[in-house]
């Protein structure tokens, strides 16, 4: 994409800059449904410039991607991985599957958008998406249905959950990843929605980092973390959990359903003790 940039000086003059998207490589990676949440932590790990999950049903499909110097992912014989060239224009190509997304009365939409106007802008960053995947548009829903408060968001991402907490009045919030690209990707969002004073991001472990007063947790966080998070003590008598697929049996011992919203083949609960 060209760019204008001014040259140095007090001249006027312009340069044409063009900016040309690095080379990669897509690996095509099919999975049971049942594995899904195993291969998710492997994949992760394998691709940290992104992960796409691109299909649903008896199996489900992810994309990883590596720059075509990089060496093939190394993963186990249960994950198959097939490689296929990116096309150059990659990136206008990618945010044209990026639209606005509507949670509850909200809309998000990615900053290279200008509509609708009055949306909470989010830069997906790597690998978390504008918050059109159904674990964050359930939680996002409950959330907005909560009273405000002090609010804990476990797996902040993007930072999205926060900064809706934020719009609908908790304060103060904590935010807590363990992965450093998301603390920076909720840093940059709540400082591009006007939300830095409100919102507090660390790096923790959600299951061992001790974690502060609150009155509502949301933790959009994978099967297992959530059935040992439930067990923690010190969480507030509300949490909000999500990243559940419909077929998931979670330990909920000590926990009831208040609500449940399903999307996509994802649930978000809301718990209460």
């Amino acid at each position: 994409m060209p760019t204008r940039a001014k040259a140095a000086g007090s001249s006027t003059v312009c340069a044409v800059v063009t900016v040309v998207d690095p080379p990669l490589t897509r690996w095509q990676i099919e999975v049971p449904a049942e594995r899904a949440e195993e291969a998710i932590a492997i994949l992760l790990e394998a691709f940290p410039g992104g992960l796409q999950e691109v299909a649903r049903g008896s199996t489900i499909g992810f994309a990883g991607f590596l720059g075509v110097d990089e060496p093939p992912p190394v993963l186990p014989d249960w994950l198959p991985a097939t490689p296929e060239a990116v096309p150059d224009g990659w990136r206008d190509a990618w945010r044209q599957f990026h639209k606005p997304t509507q949670i509850g009365d909200l809309w998000v939409r990615p900053p290279w958008l200008d509509e609708p106007v009055d949306a909470i802008i989010l830069e997906p960053g790597h690998a978390f998406g504008t918050g059109s995947h159904g674990t964050t548009r359930g939680a996002g829903q409950l959330l907005l249905d909560e009273p405000p408060g002090r609010l804990l968001d476990l797996g902040c991402g993007s930072g999205l959950l926060s900064i809706i907490g934020a719009y609908r009045g908790h304060n103060p919030i904590l935010a807590m990843d363990i992965d450093q690209n998301a603390i920076e990707s909720t840093l940059e969002n709540a400082i591009v929605n006007g939300y830095a004073d409100r919102i507090e991001v660390v790096t923790g472990d959600a299951i061992m980092a001790p974690l502060p007063e609150s009155d509502l947790v949301v933790a959009n966080i994978e099967r297992k973390l959530i059935e040992m998070l439930l067990q923690r003590e010190g969480l507030p008598d509300r949490i909000i959990v999500s990243g559940l697929r419909i077929e998931d049996e979670v330990n909920m011992t000590g926990w009831e359903l208040q609500r449940q919203i399903v999307l996509g083949g994802w649930r978000s609960a809301l718990l209460t003790r």
